[in-house]
């Protein structure tokens, strides 16, 4: 058992309405969290491009729109034709397209529907991709823009080099409109504390500017710059320059996010409700194990000790050490919880913990309830 903490936003009230394991999420603190972000947005007059892969959900993209999200940002092509049919119309597509038929299904959708799709590139294979698949659905509308790799080394071209420049050159040559530049810092998940992420954030938008600077002076105007990850987005000021800003795990937040030091535990929109179903002298074992959790310790090497804290009806602390399929094992130390006993866990990384699950269960103050569907999980491709 971990040390009690009642008052720091870990006891919440655990509701007996349906059959565990499920995916609750608070609609009070999600409506906090959307709020508080766009809030940031709007004093820095930047656009909010929310990344919709931590929730997948049609129905927060329409919270987060209602509020002023100016379109959302996607992972996966089957990603944006799902959002698309939910009634989105304007979408990043922030993963690097290759090859040309990727594209075939997302742009016959955004062409039906009138949606507009820009697509990122970081190489004259993409480029070329992008435009053979613009040939093949010509009435869609797609943009390219450029990603700079600003330090998680992933995807993106180097910016001190001349790749920007050429892949400008490319994109305007193959006749599909330039859009500007795009980064994640997600090297800002390995930074520690705020502080530390504050100097990430600095940095990316020195990075994106040079870049900048340079394709403008070669005559590529306009060229808006949209930064996004949501450590930089919740530790440092929206940083001057840029245009638009794309979070996404802000909308539920985890313990990730809380051990950087980036929210408080009353934050956390997202957690797990479970079951305790054995106990031993070892362990007590719950009805949610990695098909439910995930065995994700934190994004982008954060690596937790453990897959989540399990907190009781009377504020008591488990952390869940271990975990099998259908099984999680928590760890105690005097007085394990009882046999049938409800516990919420809050995962370490609530983006890979939706993409376990077809529905969330959406809890409002009073204590009722509605299923809601996850309408983008299980998108790969």
């Amino acid at each position: 058992m971990m040390e009690q903490d009642i008052e720091a936003g870990w006891l919440r009230p655990l509701i007996a309405d349906r059959l565990t394991p499920f995916m609750e999420i608070d609609a009070a603190r999600l409506q906090r969290n959307l709020q508080q972000m766009q809030q940031k947005a709007d004093a820095a007059g930047v656009a909010l491009r929310p990344h919709i892969k931590t929730h997948k959900s049609v129905w927060i993209a329409r919270q987060q729109r209602a509020l002023g999200a100016r379109g959302v940002t996607v992972s996966k092509p089957s990603e944006g034709v799902a959002f698309i049919l939910g009634g989105e119309r304007d979408l990043l597509l922030a993963y690097p397209v290759v090859l040309a038929d990727t594209l075939t299904e997302l742009l016959q959708v955004a062409a039906e529907n009138h949606a507009r799709i820009t697509c990122i590139a970081d190489s004259l294979n993409g480029v070329s991709a992008l435009a053979t698949s613009h040939q093949q659905q010509p009435t869609a509308e797609l943009a390219v823009a450029i990603k700079v790799d600003v330090g998680l080394h992933r995807v993106g071209v180097d910016p001190e080099s001349d790749a920007a420049l050429t892949l400008a050159e490319a994109i305007n040559a193959a006749g599909l409109p330039f859009a500007g530049l795009v980064s994640h810092a997600g090297q800002a998940y390995g930074a520690g504390h705020p502080a530390a992420i504050c100097e990430v954030a600095r940095q990316e938008i020195a990075l994106m500017r040079g870049v900048q600077q340079r394709l403008m002076a070669a005559g590529f105007t306009p060229c808006p710059i949209s930064v996004g990850s949501t450590p930089t987005a919740l530790a440092a000021p929206v940083a001057e320059g840029s245009n638009e800003i794309r979070p996404g795990n802000y909308a539920l937040l985890d313990l990730t996010a809380w051990r950087l030091g980036l929210c408080t535990p009353d934050a956390l929109a997202l957690s797990v409700v479970t079951r305790v179903v054995a106990v031993n002298t070892h362990y007590a074992i719950i009805d949610a194990g990695s098909k439910m959790l995930s065995s994700d310790k934190g994004p982008h090497g954060t690596n937790a000790s453990g897959f989540g804290i399990a907190v009781d009806e009377q504020g008591n602390q488990f952390e869940v050490v271990k975990l099998s399929e259908e099984h999680g094992f928590l760890q105690f130390s005097h007085q394990a919880p009882a046999v049938g006993a409800l516990l919420r866990i809050f995962p370490n990384h609530s983006c890979a913990v939706v993409a376990q699950s077809d529905r969330f269960v959406l809890r409002h103050a009073d204590g009722l309830a509605e299923v809601l569907n996850i309408e983008g999980r299980g998108k790969f491709i």
